[in-house]
């Protein structure tokens, strides 16, 4: 029997609720934690609960999920292809779309918009909530 994969990472992406970006300038932000513990992370490093609602009409201010790697995290928003026998993402451009090019990890890190906090980087003080 496969063992289960373990949940390494929390991905927090900014539904732009309310009419735009939250207060830090992140659309995607990934944290290496499970979801409860990330949740924590996230409220200690930016000051406010990620399950918020800044409009009611709008919906949550984050979609969040949880992923075995940051590769797995990151993959759609990379233009990585699905893979239905996998199961999960293959590291392959998802020309579906049109779009030709694949995003590695190291360019999609280095964008604006993203911002990736490793477990060596947490202070033990933000894991505390």
């Amino acid at each position: 029997m496969k063992k289960k994969e373990e949940i390494k990472w929390t991905q927090f992406w900014d539904m732009h609720s309310g009419g735009g970006t939250k207060e830090e300038p992140y659309e995607k932000i990934y944290i290496e934690a499970p979801e409860a513990e990330a949740k924590v992370i996230f409220y200690n490093k930016f000051g406010h609960n990620p399950e918020r609602f800044s409009c009611t009409c709008c919906g949550d201010d984050y979609s969040i999920s949880e992923s075995v790697s940051l590769e797995q995290a990151s993959a759609y928003h990379r233009n990585c292809r699905y893979d239905e026998k996998a199961k999960g993402y293959v590291e392959e451009p998802n020309n579906k779309y049109g779009e030709k090019k694949l995003i590695t990890i190291a360019e999609y890190s280095k964008q604006k918009d993203v911002l990736v906090v490793y477990a060596k980087d947490i202070k033990d003080s933000e894991r505390v909530g």
